[in-house]
């Protein structure tokens, strides 16, 4: 019995090791992009938009305060998905 529990041990930590040996493998985008990502576009806002009152208090900022944030968004139309 104790044959089969240490075989069986070394064969679960043999399947593992392997499954994390080629766990990137399957993936050539996992790699991180090398340059950072910088925004393509820069918007001005006021702090509420994008702030919480917790974080306005924390920060400061008072509410009006225009404050210069990226802008994300892709042009063209936009599609949700729907269930």
């Amino acid at each position: 019995m104790k044959t089969f529990a240490t075989v069986l041990g070394a064969l679960i930590l043999a399947t593992g090791t392997a499954q994390a040996a080629s766990f990137n493998a399957g993936n050539p985008d996992a790699d991180m992009p090398t340059a950072p990502v910088v925004a393509a576009h820069s918007v001005q806002v006021k702090a509420a938009k994008v702030l919480s009152g917790k974080e306005l208090a924390r920060r400061g900022v008072d509410a009006n305060t225009e404050v210069t944030v990226s802008d994300f968004t892709a042009p063209g139309p936009r599609s949700t998905y729907t269930r």
